[in-house]
């Protein structure tokens, strides 16, 4: 299963400063995934890409990026929701995932995004400690 980092970390990492990964909900907030990708796709106020077959519609004002599985993964039809939200003074990204595909199929996929959210955390993370860095006065001779 291939989905390109680069989409996922920039826009993530755009929307939250050292997020916090919160635990998997399930609630996608509608009926089905299909009633989902519809509903997104109608929307004027919504961005759409498309790589390696995955569909990503990000929601700039909820603070939200979905990404759907294509039609050969064998977890379609999927769709895995990601916000940045306040939790008890944090910043974190909820993840919630809608799988009605093969069982196996989506627990691998939720491991998959799972990873992907812990990279993106790491990465954040380490460019705000090199941002930290870059920004101390050097010492005096």
């Amino acid at each position: 299963m291939t989905l390109p980092r680069l989409i996922f970390t920039g826009t993530l990492a755009a929307l939250a400063c050292a997020p916090v990964l919160a635990e998997s909900q399930g609630d996608i907030g509608y009926a089905s995934v299909e009633a989902a990708r519809s509903s997104l796709q109608q929307r004027d106020d919504t961005r759409m890409s498309i790589a390696d077959g995955w569909l990503t519609i990000e929601d700039p004002a909820a603070m939200t990026i979905w990404t759907f599985a294509p039609e050969i993964d064998p977890a379609h039809p999927a769709v895995i929701k990601r916000s940045v939200i306040e939790e008890d003074g944090r910043i974190v990204i909820r993840m919630d995932i809608r799988c009605e595909g093969d069982g196996q199929a989506c627990d691998g996929l939720e491991q998959h995004f799972l990873g992907l959210n812990q990279a993106t955390r790491d990465q954040v993370r380490e460019d705000s400690q090199d941002d930290a860095a870059e920004s101390e006065p050097e010492p005096e001779s």
